[in-house]
């Protein structure tokens, strides 16, 4: 039995936290679970371990909805790499079945990203597309046989700030259901024709076609095209029922499926009517022309258009022109041409192509780059600036990094403001004379008139010019005998580690400002420990924390 984890649902899922940041609050917080300087603790996924994280948070920053990107796996450009090439029959999830061309390897300066939609077979890449405004429907075919479309492009500012190791950011307006139209209104449906294999490209063979000529004099308005090459056949009616592909001087191109075809010898031209109207086109004289074995699309949608690559009588592959929409069921083949052609023949060396019409994902290549670039990959994204550093303290080590959503603070002492700070020292600060009594990373508690301990905190900072001490990690594995959140009771009297007292400076409620953070406060929904770094006045730390689901 085979069990199938969809796409879907990992790219919902992935949608589904975006949304939740959105409208709830994120905090990227730094914390110290290392007893010293020196030491490590690692974090695990228990209560413990989830508690002591949020007891000994130093700072944190808000995830602001606009530092969070979606992401997906960097796929860079190479010469001689292989693509996989898309197949709606394969799992594409991982495989480098897109590539991304940086500046190095293309005019526009920025990173653009292509998928594949043909690999030539399996063949290497030589070639990376170029974008060009004007590129019709943004499928660019190169001459190393591969075919690309575009999907987006990040400048290179968005690609150096949130691109991580072997990640980079998706861009555009995810917050639109893809499945709606632009109205919002009606469910999209259907696909498009992204590709039609040939699944015996080696084998088939005996296959008529004019390779090129010119068109010898302007199209009449009863839809025929005066014709004239070196390999049109004199034979009546040769050509009936193959499609005539015409390329005029401005580059724009038609199909048309030949109806009647007659070769005028004393003019040395053939004269081909059509199913069409060349002259309302736009066919002029001199446009060039090919003439090649009819593609036959047919499924619930419209407007798909193809033609046959052509060597030797061989059918190679299969060339999409208009990919059509709104297919869900779809088949394809080539007309038999009428002469000189018989696979039915036992004696023939002709053998038909078979063909295999391959779908777009729901609303065609580009249309929801979430899905159809299996994204499931989250970027939340913290820099910590020199405003943020005034605030925070640039001192001592951290040693773990997380996640908090929801946590819950007091309002501001000063503005009386309720709302999430954007930024959040969770240190005690404290004013007193006695601060030469105490060393950084040392541990001072509070005790009641029975000795028990009510409080206990490490000295994060001691900044001398300022009679000025922060304490961070307070209540810690003590129980907290207070019953409040903080349980430091600015009357009473610190005590060092040698057990001697510190008192704070009078008035204490000038000289004792409290966290606003809620101590324990929020759902831990990430972490990870690390080995102490050390914080100076001039860190600009970045955090880019990339979470996979």
């Amino acid at each position: 039995m085979a069990e199938v984890l969809a796409t879907k649902l990992k790219n919902d899922t992935v949608r589904m936290f975006r949304d939740d940041i959105a409208n709830n609050d994120y905090y990227f917080c730094v914390s110290s679970i290392s007893i010293d300087a020196l030491t490590r603790v690692d974090a695990v996924n228990s209560f413990k371990s989830k508690t002591e994280f949020k007891e000994n948070i130093l700072f944190g920053k808000q995830c602001f909805d606009s530092d969070v990107k979606y992401m997906i796996k960097y796929h860079p450009w190479q010469k001689d790499q292989v693509y996989e090439q898309y197949d709606d029959t394969v799992d594409l999830e991982n495989e480098k079945f897109y590539s991304v061309v940086g500046p190095t390897n293309n005019d526009s300066g920025d990173y653009r990203v292509y998928k594949c939609l043909s690999n030539n077979n399996g063949a290497q890449s030589a070639n990376p597309p170029n974008y060009n405004p004007v590129t019709v429907n943004q499928i660019y075919r190169m001459p190393d046989g591969y075919v690309w479309k575009f999907m987006y492009y990040l400048t290179e500012s968005e690609f150096e700030g949130y691109n991580a190791v072997g990640y980079i950011p998706l861009m555009g307006d995810f917050e639109v259901d893809p499945q709606l139209d632009a109205d919002a209104n009606n469910v999209i449906t259907g696909s498009e024709v992204s590709n039609i294999f040939v699944n015996n490209p080696v084998d088939n063979a005996g296959y008529p076609f004019v390779e090129s000529g010119i068109v010898a004099g302007p199209p009449g308005n009863d839809s025929t095209v005066l014709l004239r090459s070196n390999f049109l056949s004199e034979i009546g009616n040769y050509y009936s029922g193959m499609t005539l592909y015409v390329n005029t001087p401005t580059n724009v191109t038609y199909t048309y499926v030949i109806d009647t075809y007659t070769w005028d010898a004393v003019a040395d031209r053939a004269r081909v009517k059509v199913i069409g109207n060349p002259s309302g086109d736009g066919v002029i004289i001199n446009s060039t022309f090919k003439i090649l074995p009819t593609v036959n699309i047919i499924g619930d949608g419209s407007g798909a258009t193809a033609i046959p690559r052509i060597v030797e009588g061989n059918i190679t592959n299969i060339e999409i022109l208009t990919p059509g929409q709104g297919y869900n069921n779809i088949s394809a083949s080539i007309v038999d041409p009428n002469y000189d052609f018989d696979p039915d023949d036992a004696n023939s060396i002709d053998v038909r192509a078979t063909l295999r019409p391959v779908l777009s994902p729901i609303g065609g290549h580009n249309y929801n780059l979430i899905d159809e670039l299996y994204c499931r990959h989250v970027l939340l994204y913290a820099y910590i600036t020199e405003t943020d550093n005034n605030q925070i303290g640039a001192s001592n080590s951290t040693s773990a990094v997380g996640v908090l959503k929801n946590p819950t603070f007091t309002p501001d002492p000063v503005t009386a403001n309720t709302a999430s700070p954007d930024v959040f020292d969770n240190r005690i600060e404290i004013i007193t004379d006695d601060y030469g009594k105490l060393v950084v990373n040392s541990i001072v508690t509070q005790e009641d008139l029975d000795g028990n301990e009510l409080f206990r905190a490490r000295v994060h900072a001691i900044q001398a010019s300022s009679n000025t001490v922060h304490l961070c990690s307070y209540m810690g594995p003590h129980i907290n005998q207070a019953n409040n959140d903080i349980s430091l009771d600015p009357s009473l009297n610190l005590i060092n580690s040698t057990g001697q007292k510190i008192s704070i400076n009078s008035p204490v409620a000038n000289n004792v400002i409290e966290s606003r953070y809620t101590q324990r406060s929020g759902e831990v929904y990430f972490m990870e420990d690390f080995f102490p770094i050390d914080r100076q006045t001039t860190s600009r730390e970045e955090y880019k924390l990339v979470l996979e689901f």
